[in-house]
């Protein structure tokens, strides 16, 4: 059984010398994945090829075409972490200062190279590349940490807000509708019992005026209600298969009369999710609303999932909800979760429906994303952690990593100083 290799990242060597090549793979292809090329072209189509899978880059520098320093030029662009190391002959010294000081290569080699010298040399630059591959992923996760506690202080704020605006607003609300339900008759009392010369005109306004106040009301109460803080328990076993197909029968008539094609694309044999089942079908029955306000007669929806693992290694079901309605170039995706948000094309529709789904996966510790589609369409993505209780990574845990990573940082810096 062949030992295990000593890093999951490859080798590319770019040599015109075959003996070199040869002689480097024999030595180090028991540790390491290797990749070698005999010229720039076809090294760079190499790193092209397996992008950062590949670590560690050792060039010459004199070969037929593009020399290794040209080589390493355009392979930092390609890979700005990618490890360079340059392999010269005493006469191109100049050119490797050059290309160390210039931050072109990790540090250079002279022909011919000691072996166990190599060796040493590899380690450490495919533990630098892992280090720096490692302070991305960390900073990004740190990122990503910071964005979710923003989210968690927006959905706090929409909650107080919302508690604010229906204790202050029912009442006058109330006080409002009474008035106007009452206009009419007192309209009739003043002119003596006979009737108004256009009796429409004051019907209309009495049903505009009453149509708004039901609305403002509504739309408190689902403030209210989507941007309830606190997280949800997720107890209830749930198939999206059989959701969605109780969406589709709830408002098929709709569908049909605006004349939408639906297209669903979920594998029936999806395990369930365990969410909380009332909020969950509610967050559906808004996408659902939201796409029949939307969307033109003719357009098209496509639905579909699938469980994607994240880095943590961590199972997320995720959702699409992807359309082929006509979105103008001012209304940005990011703004759709916004209560207040009004499309340019009906600037009396507020987003309190998507921001009520995007409130339902933060609670269940997922997330909610829109993006547009090209040529036209938008595209919803809801993402929802299979497993009802991860554990959140500790703080301590981040700053330890990020410590021990800086630490190879510095190693590497007195390993070039040397």
């Amino acid at each position: 059984m062949p030992a295990p290799l000593l890093s999951p990242y490859h080798i590319l060597y770019v040599d015109d010398e075959e003996k070199a090549l040869h002689y480097f793979k024999e030595i180090f292809g028991d540790e390491y994945t290797i990749h070698i090329a005999n010229n720039a072209m076809d090294g760079y189509r190499m790193l092209q090829q397996y992008g950062a899978q590949i670590g560690l880059l050792l060039t010459d520098q004199r070969m037929p075409g593009p020399s290794g320093v040209e080589l390493m030029e355009h392979a930092r662009k390609l890979n700005p972490n990618l490890v360079r190391i340059l392999v010269t002959a005493y006469t191109d010294y100049q050119a490797a200062v050059d290309a160390v000081n210039s931050g072109r290569c990790f540090r250079y080699l002279h022909k011919p190279w000691d072996p166990d010298e190599l060796g040493m040399i590899i380690r450490h630059a495919l533990d630098y590349y892992h280090a720096l591959i490692e302070r991305e992923r960390l900073l990004a996760e740190k990122a990503e940490t910071v964005r979710n506690m923003l989210s968690a202080d927006k959905v706090s704020g929409l909650g107080i807000l919302a508690e604010g605006l229906n204790h202050h607003l029912r009442n006058a609300l109330t006080v409002v509708r009474a008035f106007i339900d009452l206009a009419p008759m007192k309209l009739m009392e003043e002119i003596g019992g006979a009737h108004p010369r256009d009796p429409s005109f004051w019907i209309d306004v009495q049903n505009q005026a009453q149509s708004q106040l039901e609305r403002i009301q509504s739309m408190l109460a689902r403030l209210a209600e989507a941007s309830h803080s606190k997280r949800l328990d997720r107890t209830d076993p749930c198939h999206l298969s059989s959701v969605i197909n109780e969406m589709l029968e709830m408002f098929s008539a709709q569908m049909k009369e605006k004349n939408l094609k639906v297209e669903v694309s979920v594998d029936p044999g999806l395990p369930p999710v365990m969410v909380n089942g009332a909020r969950f079908r509610q967050m559906w029955r808004l996408i659902f609303m939201e796409e029949l306000t939307h969307l033109s007669p003719g357009d098209s929806i496509h639905i579909s999932a699938k469980v994607r693992q994240d880095g943590k290694g961590q199972n997320h079901l995720v959702m699409y909800v992807r359309d082929t309605g006509m979105w103008e170039s001012a209304d940005k995706p990011v703004n759709l979760f916004d209560p207040f948000y009004t499309r340019s094309r009906k600037p009396d529709d507020f987003g309190v429906n998507m921001m009520a789904c995007y409130v339902t996966m933060h609670l269940h510790g997922g997330t909610a994303e829109a993006r547009h589609l090209e040529p036209r369409g938008l595209e919803l993505e809801f993402s929802l952690p299979v497993e009802t209780n991860p554990e959140p990574k500790k703080e301590e845990d981040f700053f330890r990593s990020l410590l021990s990573h800086e630490q190879r940082w510095k190693m590497r810096d007195e390993m070039v100083a040397a």
